[in-house]
């Protein structure tokens, strides 16, 4: 991990802890534990792929445990879903305005930094709603896949 990644892991975990003791949720060994997995990974690791970073080094943590966890980090605003684009529902600790590149090879997601997205103007059906927010989802190839390297 580069000293950037490290540092960007650092600031996430800061601000588990604020927000743990904001909502009066305790900050519990297992749920930093798998807190960092997700905050860590550029992945958008699926709960499945959680629990098994999780478990290299607290063989104890149970599936439930990550599954229970993570709905909990989602209802606190600790994490939110990657779409339903596969089999598996994706997290992310990343809660900065971004949008996603996903290859529908091999399933990998990236994350998309592109201000012109942001501005899109919403259609006119939207303005009776209170727009929170927008993601756009690139579906695509990616570089590995394209070139026929993919893990399809």
């Amino acid at each position: 991990m580069s000293t950037r990644q490290s540092h960007f892991l650092e600031e996430r975990v800061k601000r588990f802890i604020d927000v743990c003791r904001k909502k009066r949720l305790k900050a519990t060994h297992q749920r930093l534990v798998i807190y960092r997995a997700i905050a860590g990974s550029a992945d958008h690791p699926s709960a499945d792929m959680v629990y098994k970073e999780v478990r290299r080094q607290h063989p104890t943590v149970s599936l439930a445990t990550v599954y229970k966890t993570l709905e909990t980090f989602k209802k606190v605003g600790l994490v939110s879903e990657v779409g339903p684009f596969h089999e598996n529902t994706r997290y992310e600790a990343n809660l900065a305005p971004h949008h996603h590149l996903i290859c529908t090879q091999c399933k990998r997601i990236e994350d998309l930094y592109e201000p012109f997205l942001n501005a899109i103007p919403l259609p006119e059906q939207l303005k009776e709603h209170h727009v929170l927010g927008h993601t756009v989802w690139v579906h695509s190839l990616c570089r590995d896949c394209a070139k026929g390297r993919g893990k399809a």
